[in-house]
């Protein structure tokens, strides 16, 4: 916990500011103490923070601090209305109407308007290379409608648009217009539970508590999202009291387990973590090899050694408390014979397959993880080389033009708790579907046009097309654990978010 400090002592803080971890010295005019938090985070977005372009886990954690968006998930996966206080859709779900509250403002005073959530959508709509066009595919535009809501009209049947809509941060139309994306980056004006402070790339983004808040308003008065990569630092960052909360490894968990200093709170992730391939180039355009990777991999030595059992083994690409996902669908075969005789099959001549991977950052263990994987293969007859690289190159890389050289190991953990998303990317023609099958990019669209049970049957149809190609190899779902100041009253969520708005200090 943190505690503004008296006037005459803020040079002191200074000074220790320039040692601590958290590079944070609150200070106040008076000597009256008030609670800030300080977040470890993993990462920041590659592209600046601007929530119409910016899609990264990274960025949502700044936006759902400082935005609102028309409906919200809770800590279980629960989807709940925010700005909107009741939606409704047409018979075959490609036309919806949000109603929008009446008493929200933005932290320039200025109310919440159906135009501003209108504008919000077809800004993105009109910015297709930004993150969260990847997602909205089926969104064709919005409209004020009468009574004080926005209709919106789809391209074809969603059945899910709700998730979506947990996912776009309504900015002010007049705000954004004038500013544009990068000036509203370095000035944003949001009408969520805190107001922008300062961001310094590669350091901190700091926000402070909006006391007119529409909703209730925060406890906490200050959060500081400073960036740590290194899982060691941010844990050793919340037993020295410089961080209040930080994602740490799989394996750390045992080691502060009954710590007086730390309280470790966990929640499953909803991402899925995945071997992704270049299937178009060298040895892994060859489908025996490809067949032979999935088969060699031993997903449960990896979930029960490397992650200490903190995790789920899981080949569908959808994690368990996400859409699309099948609790009944075949779980994933390890045959090191057979894939043995399909790398014989092949024609393998022993080239080396690069295989990139974050050293640290979103993955855990990823070194880890990326060395077994190696080992695995090896056994199988098939030679890896492994590239290690920081989180920001290997995003570049994978979400960038330049092609993945052939493996690579990623996460996706769709922030609106929907597999539209991730499917999208690998399969849907988008930048990580290197395949580019007609088939698979047909149930990506099917997957869309139906819901309930039929829903999550087109999404198995789907994972079996992409076992039987072997296109993308799932490997599990980890358990996201957390280093968490034992005063701090704050509940993880299903969507890996770091939300503070409802956070407390105090025991009990």
């Amino acid at each position: 916990m943190r505690f503004k400090i008296p006037t005459a002592m803020a040079g002191l803080a200074v000074l220790a500011a320039t040692v601590a971890l958290s590079g944070c010295a609150p200070a106040g005019s008076s000597a009256a103490s008030s609670h800030e938090i300080v977040v470890g985070a993993v990462a920041e977005p590659e592209k600046a923070p601007d929530p119409i372009m910016d899609g990264s886990l990274a960025g949502y954690n700044y936006y759902f601090a400082a935005f609102d968006q028309l409906a919200r998930f809770d800590a279980d996966g629960k989807i709940n209305p925010l700005l909107a206080t009741k939606w409704e859709h047409n018979e075959d779900f490609t036309r919806w109407s949000f109603t929008i509250r009446e008493d929200a403002k933005f932290h320039n005073g200025e109310p919440v308007k159906a135009s501003d959530v209108a504008f919000t959508y077809n800004t993105i709509k009109a910015n297709p290379t930004g993150d969260p066009a990847s997602y909205m595919e089926m969104f064709e535009s919005a409209a004020v409608g009468p009574q004080n809501t926005v209709e919106f009209t789809l391209n074809a049947a969603y059945s899910a648009w709700p998730t979506i809509v947990t996912g776009v941060s309504i900015v002010p139309e007049a705000v954004y217009t004038k500013l544009g994306s990068a000036g509203f980056a370095a000035a944003p004006v949001g009408s969520g539970p805190f107001v922008f402070d300062h961001y310094t790339r590669g350091v901190e983004y700091v926000l402070k508590r909006n006391p007119n808040y529409w909703g209730t308003p925060a406890e906490i008065e200050k959060v500081t999202f400073k960036t740590v990569g290194d899982a060691d630092a941010r844990l050793n960052g919340v037993q020295s009291g410089s961080l209040d909360i930080a994602l740490i490894a799989p394996n750390q968990v045992s080691a502060v387990s009954g710590s007086s200093s730390i309280s470790v709170k966990a929640n499953t992730s909803n991402g899925v973590t995945f071997l992704g391939m270049n299937s178009s180039a060298g040895p892994l355009a060859n489908q025996k090899v490809r067949e032979a990777i999935s088969l060699a991999i031993d997903r449960e030595a990896i979930v029960k050694t490397v992650l200490a059992g903190r995790a789920t083994v899981d080949n569908q690409l959808v994690a368990r408390n996400v859409g699309g996902f099948n609790p009944n669908y075949p779980a994933a075969q390890r045959d090191l014979a057979k894939a043995k005789q399909l790398v014989a099959e092949s024609g393998y001549s022993g080239q080396p397959i690069p295989f990139q991977y974050a050293t640290n950052g979103r993955i855990p263990l990823s070194s880890e993880i990326a060395q077994a994987i190696q080992g695995d293969l090896a056994k199988a007859g098939l030679t890896v080389t492994l590239q290690g690289t920081d989180q920001a190159s290997l995003s570049q890389i994978i979400y960038g033009k330049k092609a993945v050289a052939g493996l690579y190991l990623n996460t996706y953990a769709p922030s609106t708790m929907d597999g539209d998303a991730p499917v999208s990317s690998m399969f849907g023609g988008q930048q990580n579907d290197y395949a580019m099958l007609p088939a698979t990019k047909a149930l990506v669209a099917k997957t869309r046009t139906v819901s309930g049970q039929a829903r999550i049957d087109a999404y198995s149809e789907l994972f079996r097309l992409n076992d039987a190609q072997a296109l993308i190899v799932g490997l599990y779902t980890p358990d996201t654990s957390y280093a968490v100041d034992p005063e701090l009253r704050w509940t993880p969520r299903a969507d890996g978010m770091i939300t503070v708005g409802t956070a407390s200090f105090g025991k009990g």
